[in-house]
């Protein structure tokens, strides 16, 4: 009996046991430091052990070499230098998966006395150098381009001890900036350093890299290690005292006290961070520029070679953090919508039907840009949709407005499209000139549209009636039974010309502006910024070329060409006639031409006029090589304004600022919100000295203004100017990571890109 209670104990036991842990190791390239404090830290504070990896780092051999290690199948993982492209042109099937310091670390070091400023100094001196430095491009290419040979230098064994440059055993060393001059600073010695990156060659440094092997038949454990090595990365530079001491008692090879510890970790985060670029970032790009400076310097390469050096596992376009890389590698996204809301969402008419329409066409582009598995639950109302989402039955669905009902249980993301909503009614009734004229008037907006929220604050008089969807809505208006629906532009135009309701007519515009954005579980704050950032990379012309599609599609899938063009004919005759009336209504035409592109709060230019003048300044700077530059401005701690003193004064504060920025631009400037408290100046035929300037002037004009109630307000600044070979997204990019550098480095300050 006891043998079968083991036994049924065993089996239960098992059932609930964890699988083991993979084992696997990294080949250092070098002496314990903190240059690999992230190794360190992944390991002791259990980021491979949650990722099911056990993994032994493989201390230093200046014998071994780390590529040669990782070939011979003696390390899964090894740390490398740009070399390893040139292992990679020599046949070694080598992976680069990460590079951890975007710019090189990689200096030549003497003692100052010696008197060795320039790599010319160099000729005919003793210079300690291991065989994977000498083939590092940076240092190959600066020694060529100040017409220096490698073999001009007497190369000699490196002996890892920095003093060795003061006691007569080398003229130079090669090591690292973070490191050696730190060291030797201690003693009371002072050195020179010679940099690449002073001559122009500034590349990758630290490159995590494997065999194509472990990429192809270990996928998932590739994936698992880069994203726990890289978070390990994030907390060392997060706690660089703390990882210092972990360093200084559990690897600390060198004896290197605990201030030369904290100093090389500083150094280095700067690395890894240079350009603002995202920890671990790494490109075929920069090493297909790495391997054209290889050409120059005679050494043959092999295009070919570079398909598949650098790992990809997800063909993402969208830059993106550890942390979110993580999650997408660790959730399918289950999206859900209606079938029945065209032209955003519908199923087309082919066999079998697919979900098809602006708003999916927006998800399509941004799954393919982040790389993320998803799967579609359909619903087939819209309070099916926000259950899914309030229950987590689904993640994200892909077009809805914020409400308040809403917020506590969703996440939103930044609008993608934003269109009027207009006032559609039967076609005896004359111009309405705004929602004020239906009092007393029955409405039909669809159960859960924020717009119904909006009308019923506001117009407490007209009456809303719920409908399952606006097609349900206008047939109660053709049937008499409501006065007028209220639904967004592309939805009305899309439903009268498809059911051909010749007896009714967009006759209005309402006040109320439709941000169509998704909306996402509370729980997953790291799928909203995954998706803000993608709808950020989407430009104004891949914008309009989703909306031209369906306004094609719409009518040629339904009818014949001919009818199709006639509709079309037709609908362009009614919306001429609609605005020209516009034009007429005095106050009412300006309201309405100015609502596509002004903010109504601050009255400035909003996200679409902002796009549309970056393009025509894009498209002048192309033409004619004058630059333009951004800046992008973000008030400080401004939640603390709204949370403080009311939505009404942070509104109030955003009005004030707005007087003080457009009275201190000049007339060729466009000033516009870009979202929230952001806002945006694009200067033509400005470089970045004269954005500066301009910052400058801004900064100094906000510090000394009484802010009416909140009395004192700063802003953070962050600028770019348009270079050769860039897109529009490229220039707002670097102005917004160089705001978002201005803001970490603790704000009221100006960065530039």
């Amino acid at each position: 009996m006891k043998q079968y209670l083991f036994l049924f104990f065993f089996c239960f036991a098992s059932l609930y046991a964890q699988p083991p842990s993979e084992k696997v190791s990294v080949q250092l390239q070098w002496a314990d430091q903190f240059q690999f404090a992230g190794y360190y830290v992944a390991k002791e504070r259990g980021f491979y052990r949650d990722a099911g990896l056990e993994v032994t780092l493989q201390k230093f051999d200046p014998k071994k070499l780390s590529v040669d290690e990782v070939m011979a199948g003696r390390s899964t993982y090894g740390i490398g230098r740009s070399s390893l492209l040139n292992d990679r042109m020599a046949g070694k099937n080598v992976v680069a998966l990460s590079a951890i310091f975007q710019s090189s670390p990689f200096v030549l070091l003497s003692q100052k006395s010696a008197d060795i400023k320039t790599p010319r100094d160099l000729k005919g001196k003793r210079v300690m150098m291991t065989s994977d430095f000498q083939d590092t491009i940076s240092v190959r290419a600066m020694l060529n381009s100040q017409d220096i040979r490698l073999d001009q230098l007497k190369i000699i064994e490196h002996s890892f001890n920095p003093i060795d440059i003061i006691n007569g055993k080398t003229d130079v060393m090669a090591c690292y900036i973070s490191n050696e001059p730190f060291v030797l600073k201690e003693k009371g010695i002072e050195t020179n350093a010679i940099s690449p990156e002073a001559y122009g060659f500034d590349f990758y440094s630290d490159i995590l890299f494997t065999s194509e092997a472990e990429v192809r038949n270990h996928p998932k454990r590739v994936r698992a290690f880069v994203d726990a090595t890289l978070k390990g990365w994030e907390y060392a530079f997060e706690h660089i005292p703390e990882t210092a001491q972990l360093i200084r008692e559990r690897y600390n090879t060198q004896n290197k006290s605990l201030e030369s510890l904290i100093y090389e970790g500083e150094v280095l985060k700067t690395l890894a961070y240079r350009r603002n670029q995202p920890l671990g970032s790494i490109t075929v790009d920069k090493f297909r520029r790495i391997s054209d400076i290889y050409k120059v310097m005679g050494i043959e390469q092999n295009e070919k070679r570079l398909e598949g050096f650098v790992y990809d596992d997800t063909h993402q376009t969208v830059l993106m953090n550890v942390d979110e890389r993580s999650f997408l590698h660790m959730n399918t996204i289950r999206y859900t919508s209606t079938l029945t809301w065209p032209p955003f969402n519908f199923l087309s008419e082919s066999s079998p039907p697919q979900l098809q329409g602006i708003a999916v066409d927006f998800w399509k582009l941004i799954s393919e840009r982040t790389g993320m598995k998803s799967s579609f639950i359909p619903s087939s109302t819209l309070s099916g949709v926000l259950d899914a989402i309030k229950t987590k039955t689904a993640d994200i669905t892909l077009g809805t407005s914020i409400s308040k009902e809403k917020e506590p249980y969703a996440l939103f993301s930044k609008p993608y499209a934003s269109f009027p909503n207009v006032i559609v009614t039967g076609k005896t009734i004359d111009f309405i000139p705004g929602l004020k004229a239906l009092e007393g008037k029955r409405i039909a907006i669809t159960e859960g549209y924020s717009v119904a929220e909006a009308i019923g604050a506001k117009y407490s008089n007209i009456t809303i009636v719920g409908v399952e969807d606006t097609r349900e809505g206008l047939k109660l208006l053709s049937s008499g039974r409501v006065d007028a629906v209220v639904d967004i532009l592309p939805v009305v135009a899309y439903l009268i010309n498809a059911d051909h309701q010749v007896n009714l007519k967009i006759s209005g515009t309402t006040e109320f502006d439709f941000d169509v954005r998704m909306m996402i579980r509370n729980d997953y704050p790291e799928l909203k910024t995954i998706v803000d950032k993608a709808i950020d990379s989407i430009t104004i012309a891949e914008r309009q070329r989703i909306l031209n599609r369906y306004i094609a599609i719409t009518y040629e899938d339904r009818v014949d060409y001919t009818w199709a063009y006639v509709v079309v004919m037709g609908a362009f005759i009614i919306i001429s006639i609609f605005i020209y009336r516009q034009f007429e209504m005095g106050k009412y035409h300006k309201r309405l031409l100015k609502m596509a592109t002004t903010d109504p709060l601050t009255g400035l230019a909003n996200r679409i006029r902002l796009d549309e003048r970056l393009l025509e300044c894009h498209q002048f700077y192309e033409r004619t090589g004058r630059v333009f530059s951004v800046i992008m401005i973000d008030l400080d701690y401004f939640k603390r304004v709204n949370d403080t003193y009311g939505h009404l004064i942070g509104d109030k504060t955003l009005v004030a600022l707005t007087q003080l920025l457009s009275d201190n631009i000049r007339h060729i400037d466009t000033l516009g919100r870009w979202g929230g408290e952001e806002f945006m100046i694009i200067c033509p035929e400005t470089e970045i000295e004269g954005g500066k300037q301009l910052a400058e002037k801004m900064q100094s004009v906000i510090e000394k203004y009484d802010f009416p109630h909140i009395h004192t307000m700063t802003c953070s600044f962050g600028i770019s100017e348009s270079r050769k070979g860039d897109r529009i997204e490229n220039v707002v990019g670097r102005a917004d990571s160089a705001l978002y550098q201005a803001k970490a480095e603790g704000r009221n300050r100006i960065c530039i890109a």
